[in-house]
């Protein structure tokens, strides 16, 4: 194995770990989203540990006004 194929396989691993690693976070906080949209919780606390990590990751805080979808009373 010459240096250059090994840098290239190397860059290749790297790239697929950082690629899998976006990929799981965006799909975490797809699933706290949709949670958070399923349980009408954004002006309350997060409702588990991917909702909490989800508005940490999306600086989203649960205070201040928020309007409720129509029909929800």
């Amino acid at each position: 194995m010459s240096g250059s194929s090994a840098a290239a396989v190397a860059y290749l691993i790297l790239a697929v770990f950082l690629g899998g690693v976006t990929l799981g976070v965006v799909a975490m906080v797809a699933i706290a989203v949709r949670r958070e949209d399923r349980l009408y919780s954004l002006s309350g606390a997060a409702p588990g540990a991917a909702a909490r990590g989800a508005r940490w990751l999306t600086r989203y805080g649960g205070a201040g006004t928020h309007y409720r979808p129509r029909g929800w009373m």
